[in-house]
């Protein structure tokens, strides 16, 4: 499948900027996860369908996501319940737009070059757990909602179209609009910037398949809040779907996430380094027409470490201007 033939289809794209400004902040010393509380500025699971196509010189694609997710367990280093946390409860939505345009009469490497930019416009958390103390049991919960909490810039992102191989790459910068809450048990924003090199691919081994792929890199700085620096992550997004009719597909998608180094705090690693992992898969579906297209997910986490475990649900519409 060539890349001119995908062109008159440019909505079956999945991309987003980010769908979560932080899944989790700082609960308390006693339940922090992986990362500063389990937050990340990459929303894991988001590059799925046709991750690797660039659109055409001169169009804008503009794609929008509304997205859920609820977990009822964290668990801790081990992948058991966190000690001492029960009736946990956490649910973040959040809606989040992002703009892609690639430049006319532009090549560099052989490629064409797109220039983004995203925001998450609103986000709304809130968590509630039992915590056991010497004392007794003792209920927190604690909810954060705002506007524009977050965006992402990728200046120059590079697209290289083959037979049935579309490959992407550039670098994306992930970074906080509103203030961190130091003390509050969830925040809408992480507090810290990210810088994160991306390499995104689509393959159609036969023209009615797709098989994406999206792997980043994500290097985090310090929040200067809270003098608390998370480790180093790696996720990978993944799709395989299946072209049902010449308008609806359906497969499966989902992540793979592992951070790579400790998390630190005043320069020192934290006990334990709090290095979380999960996985997560789970079906979708899409429908598309010529210059727009819908799309619904869910993905279910498995194998969590120093994270939440729970579902993610993404609705996703995305259309093309040319």
């Amino acid at each position: 499948m060539n890349g001119e033939a995908l062109y008159p289809q440019p909505c079956r794209v999945a991309r987003s900027t980010r769908v979560f400004a932080a899944l989790i902040a700082a609960l308390m010393s006693t339940s922090a996860a992986a990362t500063e509380g389990g937050a990340t500025n990459k929303a894991l699971g988001v590059d799925t369908v046709l991750a690797g196509v660039i659109g055409p010189p001169g169009s804008l694609r503009i794609t929008n996501f509304l997205a859920y997710y609820h977990a009822g367990e964290t668990l801790d280093g081990s992948g058991n319940p966190r000690p001492g946390i029960s009736n946990f409860d956490l649910n973040v939505s959040a809606g989040t737009s992002r703009f892609q345009y690639v430049w006319p009469d532009a090549k560099l490497f052989g490629a064409d070059i797109e220039t983004r930019v995203g925001a998450t416009w609103y986000t709304d958390a809130d968590v509630s757990f039992d915590l056991g103390t010497a004392g007794g049991v003792i209920h927190r919960n604690s909810s954060s909602s705002g506007w524009f909490p977050a965006a992402l810039v990728g200046p120059v992102i590079l697209g290289w179209h083959g037979e049935t191989v579309h490959q992407m790459t550039g670098i994306e910068v992930y970074f906080p609009t509103r203030g961190f809450v130091v003390g509050q048990p969830v925040n809408v924003t992480t507090g810290f910037t990210s810088v994160a090199p991306h390499y995104w691919i689509t393959w159609f081994p036969k023209p009615e398949v797709e098989i994406d792929g999206s792997f980043a890199y994500l290097f985090n700085q310090t929040n200067h809040k809270t003098n608390y620096q998370s480790g180093q992550e790696f996720s990978m997004d993944y799709a395989a779907g299946y072209s049902l009719t010449p308008t609806w597909q359906a497969g499966a998608s989902g992540y793979a996430y592992r951070q790579t180094t400790d998390d630190k705090i005043n320069g020192n690693a934290v006990p334990g380094g709090n290095r979380g992992r999960a996985f997560a898969i789970g079906p979708y579906i899409r429908y598309h027409e010529e210059y727009w297209g819908v799309t619904f997910k869910w993905q279910n986490e498995a194998w969590v470490e120093n994270r939440a475990k729970g579902n993610r649900y993404f609705l996703q519409f995305a259309f093309l201007l040319k």
